[in-house]
C-alpha cells in the first residue's frame, strides 16, 4: 500500500514536471507558421481601406453626374483625405504609444467607419453613404477628411504588429505581401464600385454602401488580429509591447543632404503618379474613347504590377542592393511614360478606341511604381541616425502628402472641361514633375556617394552592410504604404 503510494505520486510527479517542461518550452508563435496566418490578417485589415481609398478615380464620371459637380470637385476629395494626413504620420506613432497597438488598430478604424459609412442622425448611414443619399456632395468631403484622419494611423499600427511578428526574419517580404493585398483593394475597387452603380441602377448608395462593407470586414479581421496577438503576448508573458520610435523635431537637425533629396523624390514622384492614377480613367475615356470597363481595367495595371512585383523586388533590393541607381532608372520610366502620353496628340473616337498606347504606358507605369516603392522607404533608415528613423518617415510622408493636397485641385482645374488641350497641359505638368523627380534621384546619388554609398550597398558586399540592412527592415515597419507606397 505504501509502495502504491508513493508509486502513484511520483509518476504524479514525474507528469506534473513533464507537463510544466513542455509548456514553459513550447516555441513562440512569433517562430511557428502562426506567424503567416497573423501576415494573412494583417494583410486584410488594409484592404477595406484601399478599397475606398481611390473611389473618386473610378467613379468619377458618375460622381460628376449624380451630384452635378466637375473634375475639379471630384479631384478635392483626394485633397480632402490628404490634408489631415500633413500631419498625422508626425502624430501616428506619439498616438499608438499613449493607447498602444492593439487598441490603436481597432479603435483608429472606427474613423474609417465613420468616413466611409457609419450611424449618422440614428440611422445606419455613413457620411459618404449619407451624402450619396441627400445628393449633398459636401457630405462626401466631410467624410473623407474623417476617413483621412484614421486611414494613415491605421497602417502605423498594422506596419508595427507585423514588425513584431517579423523582426529579424522576413521581414522584407511581409512588407512586400502588405502592398500586394492592399492593392488588390484598389484593383477589386476598380471593378466593383462602377458596376454596383450600374447593377442597381445608377445607385450611388449602393456603391458606397458596397465600400462600407469592405470597411466593417476589414475592421472584423483587425479585432481578430488584435486578438492573436493579444493572446500570443499572454503566452509569452510580455507585459509590454514594442515601443514605436519617437518622434521629435530636434533630431531635424542631424538629417543631411540626402535625406533632403530623397525626401523631395517622394514629394514629386508619388505626387506626378497618383494625381496621373486619380485623373486618368476619365483622359482614357474622352481621349482614347474607351469605355468604363477597358479604362478602369487600364487604369488598374500600375496596381496589379505593384501586388506582383513589388515583394520579389524587395528581396532583390535587400541582398544587391543598387539603390540610387534604381531610383534614377524609376525616374526615367516615369519621365518616358508622361512624355508619350504628351506627345500623342491624337483623339480617338468611342467607335474607334486606341488601346495600344495606354496599355504600354500603364504597363511601363507599373514596374515604375513597384520598383520605387521598394526602393525608395527602404531608403530612410540609410540616410538617418537609427534613433531618428520614426521622425524621419513621419517628415517624408507629411512632405508627401502636402503634395497631394495641394495638386489635385490644380490639376483638376487643367481638366475641368475634359478636352484634348486640357489633358495635354495635364501631361506637360507631369513631365515637369518626372524632370525635377529625376534631378533629386541624381542629387540623391552623389549626395549618398559623398557619405560613403551605404545606399547603393547590398548585404551582399560587406557585414557593415548587414547591419545597416538590419536597421532599414526595422525602420521599414513605420512606413506608411497607402501611398507606397
Amino acid at each position: 500500500m505504501v509502495h502504491a503510494f508513493f508509486s502513484d505520486n511520483i509518476f504524479g510527479l514525474f507528469r506534473l514536471i513533464l507537463f510544466m517542461f513542455l509548456i514553459t518550452t513550447q516555441p513562440s508563435w512569433h517562430m511557428t507558421p502562426m506567424r503567416w496566418f497573423v501576415l494573412f490578417l494583417a494583410c486584410m485589415f488594409q484592404f477595406g481601406s484601399y478599397f475606398c481609398q481611390d473611389f473618386p478615380s473610378v467613379l468619377s464620371t458618375e460622381l460628376q453626374s449624380y451630384f452635378n459637380v466637375k473634375q475639379t470637385q471630384v479631384n478635392l476629395l483626394y485633397t480632402y483625405y490628404s490634408l489631415p494626413n500633413v500631419i498625422m504620420p508626425l502624430l501616428g506613432g506619439i498616438l499608438i504609444d499613449r493607447v498602444g497597438i492593439r487598441t490603436g488598430l481597432v479603435g483608429f478604424y472606427v474613423l474609417l467607419i465613420l468616413g466611409q459609412g457609419i450611424f449618422f442622425n440614428f440611422k445606419q448611414l455613413g457620411l459618404c453613404a449619407v451624402g450619396a443619399i441627400a445628393t449633398n456632395f459636401t457630405w462626401l468631403y466631410v467624410g473623407r477628411f474623417i476617413f483621412g484622419l484614421g486611414g494613415e494611423n491605421c497602417v502605423v499600427a498594422q506596419s508595427t504588429i507585423v514588425s513584431k511578428w517579423f523582426q529579424g526574419k522576413e521581414l522584407a517580404l511581409a512588407l512586400g505581401l502588405n502592398i500586394t493585398f492592399a492593392r488588390l483593394g484598389t484593383t477589386f475597387n476598380a471593378y466593383l464600385m462602377p458596376n454596383s452603380y450600374d447593377w442597381f441602377g445608377d445607385s450611388m448608395i449602393a456603391a458606397m454602401f458596397l465600400g462600407l462593407f469592405f470597411v466593417i470586414v476589414s475592421w472584423i479581421d483587425g479585432m481578430a488580429l488584435a486578438w492573436v496577438d493579444l493572446k500570443s503576448d499572454q503566452r509569452d508573458n510580455v507585459e509590454k509591447t514594442i515601443e514605436q520610435d519617437k518622434i521629435s523635431f530636434k533630431d531635424v537637425k542631424e538629417f543631411k543632404l540626402d535625406f533632403i533629396f530623397l525626401t523631395s523624390s517622394c514629394l514629386l514622384s508619388y505626387t506626378g503618379f497618383f494625381l496621373f492614377q486619380q485623373n486618368n480613367v476619365e483622359m482614357f475615356k474622352n481621349i482614347y474613347g474607351m469605355d468604363k470597363d477597358y479604362a478602369n481595367q487600364i487604369y488598374s495595371i500600375p496596381f496589379y504590377s505593384a501586388a506582383l512585383m513589388t515583394p520579389v523586388f524587395g528581396l532583390l533590393i535587400d541582398r544587391y542592393g543598387r539603390r540610387t541607381l534604381l531610383l534614377i532608372v524609376s525616374s526615367i520610366l516615369l519621365f518616358v511614360v508622361n512624355l508619350a502620353y504628351y506627345l500623342d496628340d491624337k483623339q480617338c473616337p468611342s467607335s474607334d478606341p486606341c488601346y495600344v498606347l495606354p496599355l504600354i504606358c500603364q504597363s511601363v507605369l507599373g514596374i515604375f511604381y513597384s520598383l520605387y516603392a521598394a526602393v525608395m522607404w527602404p531608403c530612410v533608415p540609410l540616410c538617418v541616425p537609427e534613433r531618428t528613423v520614426g521622425t524621419a518617415f513621419g517628415i517624408v510622408n507629411a512632405v508627401q502628402n502636402i503634395g497631394l493636397t495641394i495638386a489635385p485641385p490644380y490639376v483638376g482645374y487643367l481638366v475641368e472641361d475634359e478636352s484634348q488641350e486640357g489633358y495635354h497641359n495635364m501631361m506637360l505638368f507631369f513631365v515637369g514633375i518626372s524632370v525635377l523627380a529625376f534631378i533629386s534621384n541624381v542629387a540623391l546619388y552623389f549626395a549618398d556617394y559623398k557619405r560613403g554609398g551605404r545606399m547603393i550597398r547590398g548585404l551582399v558586399e560587406s557585414d557593415l552592410v548587414k547591419t545597416i540592412d538590419k536597421a532599414s527592415l526595422q525602420g521599414t515597419a513605420h512606413v506608411q504604404f497607402k501611398n507606397d507606397q
